[in-house]
């Protein structure tokens, strides 16, 4: 089978041959909807900077490179996948990322979230900038994420490559739930959680990433409760006693040392997730990115539990 990437590159140069005689449909603006109102674009977006992860990753998938993201380092740490590519200019945090160096990437378009440290003026001085939410406590995070995939895919004249990836997301979705349902039974829900240290962890819930990706498979999740902003719950080994009757996925990175002093709770090791080996260990993936994340996540967890539990 054709690498997905190279099947993208080829829907880009169909894409671009049939277009080289629309002047007329060249010359209309592409209007794009987003938190500032509407973002005009007079033509799609070559040189693009990312200030988050999941826009990051997003552009990678389409078949275009960043000219300049932010938090480099990190992003090898906790997303990992898609790759960066060979050649870019590292803009710092995302908080506050490198005016000087921003400019000198010269960017026809910025992408970047509201509630950054940096003002969306200074930022529209350098070039356009697309400003999307992805997280409102309401609404699933992979719903959110699939919009934005969509409007960054118009912005940089991608959509076929998008359509493309969006209808092979929805059916490895409809695998991943699948096979996730033959391992767990038809009794057993699903626990995603994070440790933050060995006192305090997260626990997912539905408009979370992994709480709404794991409704797009079909696959029931345990948490129904409150959350925050991001989809969590935070709380103590406590918030996860309700729900030990069921599966439990931890997601990475978490210090091994910190694992151990969990492993060793006599408050975890009463839980029946742990007496019945239903603790399953997920490998890094970031559970606040986009479209990407969301896939790898779905393809993880599938294998993960396919492969037998940590406890």
């Amino acid at each position: 089978m054709m690498p997905f990437r190279t099947f993208l590159c080829a829907l880009t140069l169909i894409a671009a041959l049939v277009g080289f005689g629309s002047t007329n449909a060249m010359a209309n603006p592409i209007s794009i909807e987003h938190e500032r109102g509407t973002l005009a674009l007079n033509a799609p977006a070559k040189r693009v900077a990312t200030i988050n992860w999941a826009f990051t990753e997003t552009l990678i998938t389409l078949g275009l490179d960043p000219v300049a993201l932010a938090d480099a380092g990190d992003y090898v740490d906790w997303v990992s996948k898609p790759e960066l590519p060979a050649d870019f200019i590292d803009l710092g945090q995302r908080a506050s990322p490198n005016l000087e160096a921003l400019r000198a990437a010269k960017p026809d378009l910025i992408i970047t979230i509201p509630d950054i440290g940096m003002a969306y003026d200074k930022l529209a001085e350098i070039a356009p900038v697309l400003e999307l939410n992805l997280f409102d406590e309401k609404r699933p995070a992979f719903d959110t994420a699939r919009e934005t995939f969509a409007k960054i895919a118009k912005a940089t004249g991608r959509e076929a490559q998008a359509d493309a990836y969006l209808k092979q997301v929805d059916e490895k979705l409809a695998e991943y739930g699948a096979r996730i349902r033959s391992v767990i039974g038809p009794d057993q829900k699903v626990n995603i959680v994070y440790f933050f240290d060995e006192s305090n962890m997260g626990i997912y819930g539905k408009t979370s990433m992994p709480g709404s990706v794991l409704t797009a498979m079909n696959v029931p999740l345990a948490y129904e409760g409150e959350v925050n902003k991001w989809g969590f719950a935070r709380g103590g080994l406590e918030i996860i006693a309700p729900f030990a009757k069921e599966t439990l996925v931890y997601t990475n990175p978490v210090p091994e040392v910190v694992l151990k002093k969990i492993w060793n709770s006599p408050m975890w090791n009463v839980m029946d997730f742990v007496r019945n080996k239903r603790v399953y260990e997920l490998p890094v993936v970031w559970a606040y990115g986009g479209v990407p994340s969301a896939l790898r996540f779905a393809e993880l967890l599938t294998e993960s539990l396919e492969n037998g539990p940590r406890q």
